[in-house]
This record gives C-alpha cells, structure tokens and sequence, in this order.
C-alpha cells in the first residue's frame, strides 16, 4: 500500500513538473495580454516582469510592433520596445528608438527620432473631371503619442510634416528623392490629429509652404472634406497667381486675424483687420519676349515721330521774322527788375 501510494507520488511529481517545464518554456517565447500577442527568441521572466532579448514581436489584429529587444510588466501591463522599433499598420509605418505600449489603454508613446509614414489617396477637380493619385505623408518630431480607441494622435516638439509624391513601385532612393521636392511643408511645435472627423490642429509657430504659398500664425485648422486650412492668430501670408488675363505673375501679401486657404484652388481669403498689398510680377517665357519685342517696336516709332516734330519746328522756324522774342518757360524772377 505505501509503495502503490509512494509510486503514485512519484508519477504526479513527475506530471506537475513536465507540466510546469512546459509553461515555463511557454512563457519564455509568448506571452498574451489583452489582445496582444508577444514573442521572442529569448525571454525570461522575474518578479512579474518578462525581459526579450534576441528580437521581440507583438501583433494585434491590426497592427505588427518589431524591435531589438523589450520589456513587460505584468503588474504595469505596458510594453516598452528598445531600439529599431518598427510599427506597422495598413498604409502607416511608425519607426523610433524607444517605445512603451499600453495594451488596456491601446495607448502608444514612441520617442527617440520618432517618424509616422502614412500613403493618403487624394480626390482633385480637374478640367478632365474628378482625378485621384496617392500621395506619401510624411511626420518627425521629438515625441508621438497615439490613442486609438479615441482615434487621436499627438506629435510634440519639432513637428514637421512633408506630402510628396509616391509611386507603388518606387525604390528607396527614389523615395528619398521625393523626400528633397515636397508638394507641402508644415512645421509647428505641436500637431493633434483625429481621424473619425479627418481634421488636424496645429499650434505653436505654425508655417506652411507650398509651390505658390507661404503662410505663419499661431494655429492652423485643416479640414480634410472640405480641404480648407484655417490659419489663425497674427496670420500673415504670401501668395503667388497669375493676373487675370495675361501670364503676368503677382505677388499678394496678407495680414489678417483669420486667413483661410484652399490648396485644391490655390485660392486664399482674408478676414478681420486685413492688410493687403499687391507686389506685380514680370510675364515669363514666350509672352515676356513678345512684350519685349512691341517695346523696341514702339520705342523706334517714337524715336521716328520725334525726328519728324524737330524737322517741322525747324522749317517752321524760317518764316519768324528778326526781332528780340521772350522764352516761354524761363525764370519768371527774370524781369521783374
């Protein structure tokens, strides 16, 4: 009887540690929290925290987190991933050096050169009707936080946003390429997004430039349906347009409390106290010869109808009779003696 019960024993022990090995090597190569699923090539676990060396992976259903190595506390529930952090989602890349993840939150926080990479289809009215063409958006800044059950993002410090052109088959140097000819530049210290009501708000010595465009002001709203970006706050800007019926190009400044832009029509109103000047510009290319060309034609048929004048006045001149004549035109202080 005490060696069936000693046998028994045994075989549990036995069945508890095979089956506790078995978790443990679990543990070390995936962990799931929430609807995270973590893996690494080498982990280790201690006093509720799990360290990934080797290169770490975390997946939900929309997106794939990448990085050298990581970090997770259980108790915390936040995952920190160090060095090569990549972030992948349809259409938008996040990479950094540093990120923390909050999985019950689906909070992200990258910092460390953080860069959000996103491909936008843009919709244009054109002569030819309603043309579409995808486009690379491009933002750095110091710090990213993203909130996505809120469908909020934040870029902090440095902000900086570029839209280039891009190509499905475009090679990296050529990407590059694009990155030196952006359609748009923004800059700002601080830029909140959302998603849901495609709009933007950027803040803080907020500057945009585009090919005809330059404009400053404290804040600036853009409104992706009705492609409208609002600039408020000491609002100034320079447009170049081409004057109505001829190929001449003019300069327009503005000052204004509030100076609204549509890209789509390189069309800009001012509003509130606005200081307007207008600079005129030169014509270019084949108009501006032609203009050069009926000046000099002009100016021989001046120089031609002056030389006829004097010859007139001369031959008029012949028929005065001698005598003393008193100058038209001369100092009126002579005389008067």
């Amino acid at each position: 009887m005490r060696k069936l019960y000693s046998d028994n024993l045994i075989a549990i022990l036995i069945i508890f540690t095979v089956f506790f090995a078995f978790n443990i090597a679990n543990a070390q190569t995936t962990v799931t929290t929430g609807d995270m699923v973590i893996t690494s090539k080498l982990m280790t676990f201690h006093n509720g925290i799990y360290v990934a060396r080797g290169g770490i992976k975390a997946e939900t259903k929309d997106s794939t987190m990448t990085a050298d190595r990581g970090i997770y506390d259980q108790e915390l529930e936040v995952i920190k991933a160090i060095d090569n952090v990549k972030v992948t989602q349809p259409d938008t890349t996040l990479t950094s050096d540093y990120l923390e993840a909050y999985p019950k939150e689906d909070r992200l926080v990258a910092r460390g050169n953080p860069k959000v990479t996103r491909i936008v289809e843009r919709e244009k009215n054109s002569d030819e009707g309603k043309t579409t063409s995808k486009t690379r958006i491009i933002l750095t800044c110091n710090e990213v936080e993203s909130f996505n059950k809120e469908d909020r993002f934040l870029a902090k410090g440095n902000v900086k946003v570029i839209e280039v052109e891009y190509r499905e088959s475009e090679t990296e140097e050529e990407a590059e390429e694009n990155e030196k000819k952006p359609i748009t530049q923004i800059t700002c210290e601080y830029l909140e997004m959302f998603s849901k009501e495609e709009k933007a708000i950027c803040r803080n010595n907020v500057e945009i430039v585009t090919d005809t465009l330059t404009a400053t002001g404290d804040k600036a709203i853009y409104l992706n349906i009705s492609s409208q970006v609002t600039i408020v706050g000491h609002a100034h800007a320079q447009q170049v347009s081409k004057e109505k019926g001829t190929n001449k190009q003019q300069t327009s400044e503005l000052f204004a409390n509030k100076i609204l832009y549509y890209p789509d029509e390189e069309r800009t109103i001012a509003v509130g106290n606005v200081h307007a000047t207008v600079y005129p510009g030169s014509d270019s290319g084949k108009s501006k010869d032609k203009d050069k060309k009926k000046d000099k034609k002009k100016k021989k048929k001046k120089s031609k109808k002056t030389e006829d004048e004097d010859e007139e006045i001369d031959d008029s001149l012949k028929d005065i009779p001698a005598g003393d004549f008193t100058e038209v035109g001369g100092d009126e202080d002579e005389g008067d003696d």
